[in-house]
């Protein structure tokens, strides 16, 4: 089950939780753990969990994601009980690659009585009561590595990243049998997200995103070469923000979400509603029927506008 079904958000709802709960993660691992502080500062960076062993004192550096295991997240352990100096380095993930819990147990055979590593995965289970009950698993530990729980070799695919493949895949399709016949997607963004191109201007992509804090999306991306151009052109559409707001006033499609994005090369006009890869598949059906009616109905409102635009933009320079 999708861990982000329990906590949405890494760092607002998982890394509290976990403070609160050393003991369940001690209890995994055969250690007694309690809390030194959270969002431990280390040099300009934040370790998530600076713990100690009741029994010893003895540091425990607590780095967590909400999504595989990844060579950023190892580096941030490294450099963290490195920085904290702790003696314990813990790991908790709810999927570890085979490369990366074979470099913790690499790392545990190398410091022999230094620093010990462990790999801790999270999973949420559902109860008979329909609750959904935390529970951790030894991975990697001093002296051990349980292979069956890892992911095997070369498993560079994670779950996640197949759920939103599943998830787009027959969405695409379908804009592709309608307005967007002929045009190929691409990931701006990551695999979380598809755009077409519009043939207005290379600048100009209408995407659909399904994001990991409760968020669907459907936008407008704006990027052309010119950076000049790329504010003008949304200026000009927010100043026809009522109009535009307007043609879509009969239908309840969801919140408008306007983003200049000072400092930035683009800009992006969304609207965003409630959903997540984590929905039960009715509620993702419901979600993929809601972009495949709304992108459509965005392209032939502001492909228009923004041809306009560009066609009356003149020399904006470079920008």
């Amino acid at each position: 089950m999708c861990v982000r079904q329990k906590w949405e958000n890494e760092a607002l709802d998982f890394t509290p939780w976990l403070a609160k709960n050393l003991d369940l993660l001690g209890e995994a691992v055969c250690l007694k753990l309690e809390l030194v502080r959270p969002e431990e500062q280390v040099g300009p960076f934040s370790l998530d969990i600076l713990a100690k062993e009741t029994d010893t004192g003895v540091l425990v550096a607590i780095e967590n994601q909400l999504e595989w295991t990844d060579h950023s997240h190892l580096g941030q352990l490294l450099t963290y009980t490195a920085g904290s100096r702790a003696k314990v380095a813990m790991w908790v993930a709810p999927a570890f690659r085979y490369e990366h819990a074979e470099a913790l147990h690499q790392l545990n055979e190398w410091t022999f009585d230094g620093v010990r590593f462990y790999g801790v995965r999270i999973e949420v289970l559902k109860t008979p009561k329909s609750d959904l009950r935390p529970r951790f698993r030894k991975v990697v530990y001093p002296g051990g590595w349980n292979r069956e729980i890892t992911e095997p070799p070369g498993a560079w695919v994670s779950p996640d990243m197949m759920a939103y493949e599943g998830f787009f895949a027959c969405l695409v399709a379908a804009l592709r049998r309608g307005s967007f016949s002929g045009l190929t997607p691409r990931q701006i963004w990551n695999h979380r997200d598809r755009s077409f191109p519009s043939p207005v201007n290379q600048g100009i992509w209408y995407m659909v995103a399904l994001g990991v804090e409760n968020a669907a999306w459907v936008t407008v991306h704006i990027q052309t070469d010119n950076t000049k151009l790329t504010k003008r052109i949304y200026d000009d559409l927010f100043a026809d923000r009522g109009p535009i707001e307007s043609a879509f006033a009969d239908e309840s499609f969801g919140e408008w979400d306007w983003r200049r994005k000072r400092g930035y090369s683009y800009s992006e006009i969304n609207i965003k509603r409630d959903g997540s890869i984590c929905d039960s598949p009715k509620k993702q059906d419901e979600i993929r029927a809601w972009m495949c009616d709304l992108l459509p109905k965005f392209k032939e409102e502001f492909d228009p506008r923004i041809e306009e635009i560009v066609g009356g933009s003149g020399d904006l320079g470079t920008g």
